[in-house]
């Protein structure tokens, strides 16, 4: 749930957080800090024709189709 990285950004451990949680943590931590330092090798791969989308830890859906899902539904709105 949103707010479970703050651990990670800041260095601490959640308690009782499960196995699977602190993968994610260490992947957000990786994320930030790549980002900050401009290491780009780790993150996503930038978005060319097809737009794609990453996701961390097992989210119930593919995120690329749902990301273009989101998309679509904003096809004809026009933006400024």
């Amino acid at each position: 749930m949103h707010g479970t990285e703050m651990y990670a950004l800041v260095g601490q451990e959640q308690p009782g957080r499960s196995p699977e949680q602190a993968g994610r943590d260490t992947r957000i931590r990786d994320i930030v800090l790549d980002f900050v330092t401009g290491e780009q090798t780790r993150l996503w791969p930038a978005v060319t024709d097809r737009p794609t989308s990453g996701s961390v830890g097992n989210p119930p859906y593919e995120p690329s189709s749902h990301y273009q899902a989101v998309l679509d539904l904003f096809e004809n709105i026009a933006r400024p």
